[in-house]
């Protein structure tokens, strides 16, 4: 047997019939090596090949490119085992399902096995933009708290709507998401992925504001900080970069990525204020998907009846305060935050509204204590 073994690897690597001899190579290969022929009846160890494996890419492209006026772009594109080659590279951009390519780049420069950049002319076919998603709203912002260090600003949605016949429906009343400006925060709670929220130490917080920004039902949803700069005409922050839940306009039609990692800018003006995101989409273990950008603008408005949006809050108010005040007492004691998705199968605020109409009818806000408490316990679960 040990002959027929020598014999088999005399003939893979090349040894001469006529004496059958063979010599190895000097040293001891790499894990990456293998055994192989040099051609001249001798051996050398070998590179294997490896998939290239991309860890970021930074640039833009030019979304109404035409090949003729307009230019693509470039994009910088890092990971491991790019090889040496460029002329054996090409870079695709694939539509969000990932199989359909809608642009396909032929020029690439290699700076080393580890970066190579990817230069779209703005003649590559299909390339498109998805259609924007656009929303609108009316809604009242009440501040809940209003004191030198904090303040609570609670928005709450009143609609009007002009069916196809021309006929107005509503008023359509939503409590919606509600925002805690802290200065000089000492604690950040840190998103990490499916419902899952850490408190990481914020040391740097000379001079900040921290914005926690909450969901529909007063369930955590991000916080980030930033510094306040006031000029002439507008008063603007801007926040570090932050990670967060998909919002509802995504996960209701995506599975493909887990979260945001975003930058926000606020800017306050006479007229009302405007919120800037830019967002990097990113899958599990940090795999970039892709990038948004988002403006949302909350304009004041005049001769709106929303006299709806004030009696809701003052009906439910009281409920409310007992779910914020459950929330931040765990959320005091509880370093890292972990819930469920779904109870009874389904989401936390089908449970906390049902309760709202509950309180609206009862005012037995005792009751409601206890239901918020045993709700939120269930909701709550044990984090790994």
């Amino acid at each position: 047997m040990p002959e027929t073994r020598a014999r088999f690897l005399a003939n893979t690597i090349g040894a001469t019939s006529a004496s059958n001899d063979f010599t190895l190579p000097d040293g001891v290969g790499s894990e990456n090596q293998v055994l192989s022929s040099n051609g001249a009846g001798g051996t050398t160890w070998a590179n294997t090949l490896s998939a290239p494996a991309i860890t970021s890419v930074t640039g833009s492209l030019n979304v109404y490119e035409d090949g003729v006026s307009e230019d693509g772009g470039v994009l910088t594109i890092n990971g491991t085992d790019f090889g040496s080659n460029a002329s054996v590279i090409s870079v695709q951009i694939s539509g969000t399902t990932g199989f359909s390519t809608v642009a396909e780049t032929s020029t690439i420069s290699l700076t080393s096995s580890l970066q190579l950049t990817a230069t779209f002319t703005g003649a590559e076919t299909n390339y498109k933009l998805d259609s924007p998603y656009k929303s609108w709203g009316t809604e009242i912002v009440i501040a809940l708290e209003n004191t030198e260090d904090f303040i609570s600003l609670q928005h709450i949605m009143a609609m009007y709507i002009k069916n196809k016949n021309g006929d107005v429906e509503g008023p359509y009343v939503q409590k919606h998401w509600r925002q805690d400006w802290k200065y000089e925060d000492k604690e950040i709670l840190n998103y990490k992925s499916d419902k899952n929220w850490d408190v990481i130490l914020n040391q740097d917080n000379s001079g900040t504001w921290s914005q926690t920004v909450y969901q529909v039902d007063d369930t955590p949803r991000y916080e980030s900080f930033g510094k306040w700069k006031h000029q002439k005409g507008a008063s603007q922050w801007i926040s570090e970069k932050t990670p967060r839940p998909l919002p509802r306009r995504e996960f209701s039609v995506r599975s493909d990525y887990e979260l945001l990692n975003g930058v926000n800018k606020i800017t306050v003006m006479s007229w009302g204020w405007v919120m800037e995101e830019l967002n990097d989409k990113l899958a599990s273990q940090n795999i970039f998907i892709g990038s948004e950008f988002g403006i949302a603008r909350y304009q004041k408005i005049r001769d709106f009846n929303f006299k709806p949006a004030y009696q809701y809050w003052d009906d439910t108010g009281e409920y409310w305060k007992t779910v914020r005040s459950e929330w931040n007492n765990y959320m005091q004691i509880n370093k890292k935050i972990c819930m469920n998705n779904y109870i009874d199968n389904q989401p936390s605020y089908s449970h906390y509204f049902k309760l709202a109409e509950e309180y609206k009818k009862s005012k037995d806000i005792n009751d409601s204590k206890r239901k918020v408490a045993y709700i939120t316990k269930k909701f709550l679960k044990k984090c790994n």
